[in-house]
């Protein structure tokens, strides 16, 4: 930023790593400066685009950097729709996706590249009461939009459930349906956890509920059976 000179902020995917939305930072450091005028500095990347508004930049530990809506518009015009879904899951789940926010960022933007894109990526996440959709890992925002494109009604996330004495939290409920999906990375199971597990499942059957378990592996080599599968049990 001192490089750059007045105004320089850090923007794009050096931005995403900066709010933790990406694991790693991109090769060169991404900075949007007001005038792009003397010599290229290496290592530095300066882009070319719409200088934020005030509001569109804040200061983290003495760094001026694009804010997780700003920075999501910035993005939506260099990656796939695909790498937007995930960022956009992954600030929901770390509690900085801010729906209104990024329309107002996307209203600012004047017709940049890629916001059709970034539009679909928060479809999953534009609730009726404009509450901020509780999902809590990345497996749940790679199912999410999934179910949404093949036409589901919208599940109740990480949802609270009460029977016979027990507070049992399932990822994905549809209540109407008395369907609940739940979404688990592949793990060796300890005995205590199989019973808990068994049990678990006991409760949910016993007050009606019908429960998907799906893995992490499932999800990658064979998500269109997965669905399949979903969409069965939702009918029946």
């Amino acid at each position: 930023m001192l490089a750059c000179g007045d105004g320089a902020v850090i923007s794009h995917g050096t931005a995403a790593a900066f709010h933790r939305l990406w694991d790693k930072p991109p090769r060169l450091i991404d900075v949007t400066v007001p005038v792009e005028a003397g010599r290229k500095i290496d290592g530095i990347r300066c882009r070319r685009c719409r200088y934020p508004e005030p509001e569109e930049v804040i200061v983290l530990n003495g760094v001026a950097v694009t804010t997780v809506a700003r920075t999501l518009v910035d993005l939506a015009g260099i990656v796939g729709l695909s790498t937007l879904r995930k960022t956009v899951g992954r600030a929901a789940i770390r509690k900085k996706l801010d729906v209104q926010a990024v329309d107002i960022a996307i209203h600012n933007a004047r017709r940049r590249r890629g916001l059709r894109s970034l539009e679909l990526a928060l479809v999953p996440y534009r609730t009726r009461d404009g509450k901020a959709l509780n999902v809590r890992s990345d497996f749940e925002t790679l199912v999410l939009p999934d179910l949404l494109d093949l036409g589901f009604s919208r599940p109740g996330c990480n949802v609270w459930l009460h029977i016979d004495g027990e507070r049992l939290l399932v990822d994905f409920l549809w209540e109407r349906q008395r369907v609940i999906v739940e979404t688990e990375r592949e793990t060796h199971e300890t005995p205590d956890a199989f019973q808990n597990d068994r049990r678990r499942d006991q409760f949910l059957a016993s007050a009606g509920y019908r429960s998907l378990r799906i893995t992490w592996d499932q999800i990658h080599h064979e998500r269109a059976d997965v669905l399949r599968r979903i969409e069965r049990a939702l009918r029946a």
